[in-house]
Order: C-alpha cells, then sequence, then structure tokens
C-alpha cells in the first residue's frame, strides 16, 4: 500500500541525512503524503522523525505518488512545486533546504543547493542549479520578494543554465545591513557576490526592482553581463507627487511598521496580475505566509522602507539621470512589459525604445507585474530563446582566433 511506503520513506530519513550540508539548521518540517503526516526535526547535526504536533517552521504537502517519486530520486520537489503537485505552507524559504538534507538516488531529478555565500561581511542566500557547465544566470526579485519568486520557472531554466536564485541583501534570508539600498548599492553586492562564486560574467534576469538592478549592473561593467532581461522593471519615474516628504522621511521609521494585515497582503498580491485565477491559490498563500515571516523582522521592515524610498527618489533626467544613463547601456537586453501591471506601466516600454532602440521590448497583453508566475511556460521559454540568441550573436561578433605561425 502507498501509506505503508511513504511511512517507511520518512522514517528512513535520519539514515540518509546529510549533516554536512545541514550547517546548524533548526527547523521543523511537517510533511504531508496524503493522509501520512511526520514532523521532521533537524536539529544542527541530528535529524528524527516524529508524530505531528505543535507549530512547524514549514509545511511540505503533496500526495503518495509524487512523494514516493520525489524519494526515488524521479523528481524534485522544486519541479513537483512548479507543476502545482506539492504545496508549501509557512516558510518557503525553510522548505526549500529540506531536500538537499537527504541522500536520494540519482534518477534525472533536478538537484540543488541553498548556499550562505559569504560576501564581505554579508551572508548572500542563493538557490544554486542546473548543470555545472551550465552559462551563468542570475536571478534578481523584487521589492518585498525573495527568490522563491523564481520558482516557478527554474526548472525549466535550469535545462540549460545553471542558476543562480539570490535574496539581495535586506530581504529573504540573506544579512539585512545598515544601507542605501539604492541600485548601485546593490549592483555592487551582486558583482561582489559574483567575484564570490568565481563568475567572471553572467547573464541576468530582474523582476521588478530587480529588473533596475541588473540594468544598473549592465551600465556599470557591461563585459560582465553578455546580456539581460527585464521583466516589469522599476525605472525612474518623471512625475514623483510628494517627493518633499519622501525625501524627509527616513527609512528607520518603517521599522514601527510591524503589523500588516493578512488581507491587505493577499489582496495587494492578487492585485499584481492581470487575472488572478491564473495563479493557484496555494501560490498566494505561500508567498504571504514568506513575505509575513520576513516582515517580522525589524531590520527587513527598514530594508523594505530604505528601498522603495530609493526607487522613488531616482533622478529620472539629467546629465546623470536614468534615462541618459540607459542611452549608454551595451549589452544586449531584453524588456517584457505586462498591459495590466498596476505599478510599473506597459508605457516606459516607448521610452526604452526610444532611449535604447537596440533592445527588444514586448508588451505582454494578457499580464500583470509578475510575468514568470502568471505565465512561467511562456516567460521561460522568451528567456530561453533571448539568451540564447544573445550568445549566438556574439558568437558570430568575436574575431576568429589567429594561428600562430608554424615554425
Amino acid at each position: 500500500m502507498p501509506g505503508g511506503e511513504v511511512a517507511a520513506s520518512m522514517a528512513s530519513l535520519p539514515l540518509r541525512f546529510r549533516a554536512d550540508a545541514a550547517d546548524g539548521i533548526k527547523c521543523r518540517f511537517r510533511v504531508k503524503a496524503d493522509r501520512t503526516v511526520r514532523d521532521v526535526v533537524i536539529d544542527g547535526a541530528s535529524c528524527r522523525v516524529e508524530s505531528a504536533h505543535g507549530r512547524a517552521d514549514s509545511e511540505i504537502c503533496t500526495d503518495a505518488t509524487t512523494w514516493l517519486a520525489m524519494e526515488a530520486g524521479r523528481v524534485s520537489g522544486m519541479e513537483a512545486f512548479a507543476a502545482g503537485r506539492l504545496v508549501v505552507r509557512g516558510s518557503i524559504q525553510s522548505a526549500l533546504l529540506f531536500e538537499p538534507l537527504f541522500e536520494r538516488p540519482d534518477m534525472g531529478a533536478l538537484q540543488h543547493s541553498v548556499e550562505r555565500v559569504k560576501v564581505g561581511r554579508l551572508r548572500i542566500s542563493t538557490l544554486v542549479t542546473g548543470p555545472k557547465n551550465g552559462d551563468p544566470l542570475i536571478l534578481i526579485h523584487g521589492l518585498g520578494a525573495t527568490k522563491a519568486s523564481w520558482l516557478t520557472i527554474v526548472p525549466q531554466l535550469a535545462t540549460r543554465f545553471r542558476i543562480y536564485a539570490i535574496d539581495l541583501p535586506g530581504f529573504g534570508s540573506s544579512s539585512k545591513p545598515m544601507g542605501r539600498y539604492d541600485a548601485r548599492w546593490f549592483a555592487r553586492h551582486v558583482f561582489d557576490l559574483m567575484d564570490a562564486l568565481g563568475l567572471k560574467t553572467s547573464r541576468l534576469a530582474g523582476n521588478s526592482m530587480g529588473g533596475r538592478i541588473v540594468q544598473e549592473m549592465a551600465m556599470m561593467d557591461p563585459k560582465r553581463i553578455p546580456a539581460l532581461a527585464c521583466l516589469c522593471p522599476a525605472t525612474a519615474f518623471s512625475e514623483r507627487p510628494g517627493l518633499w516628504l519622501a525625501k524627509s522621511l527616513r527609512p528607520e521609521l518603517g521599522v514601527a511598521a510591524r503589523y500588516m494585515p493578512r488581507a491587505r497582503v493577499l489582496s495587494s498580491m492578487r492585485d499584481m496580475f492581470a487575472a488572478e485565477s491564473k495563479v493557484d491559490s496555494a501560490w498566494y498563500e505561500a508567498a504571504c505566509d514568506d513575505f509575513l515571516r520576513t516582515w517580522r523582522r525589524p531590520r527587513a521592515r527598514m530594508a523594505f522602507f530604505a528601498a522603495a524610498r530609493q526607487i522613488y527618489l531616482e533622478e529620472p533626467h539629467g546629465e546623470k539621470g536614468f534615462w541618459a544613463r540607459l542611452e549608454a547601456m551595451q549589452p544586449p537586453a531584453l524588456y517584457i512589459y505586462g498591459k495590466h501591471d498596476p505599478l510599473i506601466s506597459a508605457d516606459f516600454g516607448e521610452s526604452v525604445e526610444r532611449f535604447l532602440p537596440s533592445a527588444k521590448v514586448e508588451v505582454w497583453e494578457d499580464c500583470g507585474h509578475v510575468p514568470q508566475v502568471e505565465y512561467p511556460e511562456r516567460t521561460a521559454a522568451r528567456l530561453i530563446d533571448f539568451f540564447e540568441t544573445a550568445t549566438a550573436a556574439s558568437s558570430r561578433k568575436r574575431p576568429p582566433a589567429r594561428r600562430s605561425a608554424a615554425r
């Protein structure tokens, strides 16, 4: 019976526990596969399985067939999540830590690790997956989001690229320092992360604020960025009512805004999509859980308000303004806007075409602010096609290597 197999596989988890991968993790995972429910408790270098009780840090829910396929190494939890066969409640960040903690057969399932990469005095949480010899692709989330916002398309992208989905400093599971939290500040940290990972170059994809950051990186050091994709990127706004107030407010005030009603968060998330029914309700609940869990931390609230303030304060025009600098951006760039985006108007696409004629600009008529969640298959396919086309074009432009004269 599947129930017996599931219970036996859960009971065997301590025997397959990789203490070397635990890195001091302390977490209670509640694993549900149909009617079988167990708590898997990680406490530093130890693992135990027990009956479910109390409050779990993360709940991982699936059916018996999917669980057994995961245990056999035929499918990964990330692939099951992207396919809607696995649901997470509580902390998505914690759930990402679960699979790498246990030995499983290598039967073709996507494997990943979550690394806290040391970058100066900070630690940047980075999900790493895809072929080790694949071209690197760094995924950068938006304001208030985390690397989990890319999970819907990571499995598809990982068929072609070595993926590094990061939590920006101040967000998710990364360090939350005092800092400027403007695009240039973020960009410097991502370049430092590339150095720490040994990446001389990397393709970039960013959503919302992440889109603004990848543009900044391409402006700062174009030789390290072969190509970039901006999904509904945050942009310097020409109309900024109440600018004087934004300048006078300090981001530290955000620390006081501890209470955030769950209903308001869910409503705001649903507003991000052209048709909220396109996104499974379980995704809204999981994303809301993750946001509220992070929001409880004072430094996370400070980072959120600091980053939002900097987006609003950025100068759009003038010699050092955003649009003048964009004109000089060199790497191939793809811009995708959503016609129904409530935050970033698709009309910005016209400005991009005017200031950066070489860019590919698309407006998706049926899309909101987060294309990779609303239309994951289309988004992944478009990114893969764009990056591969850009790579091929770059190879054609590269002069042939000179042959040394025969002696």
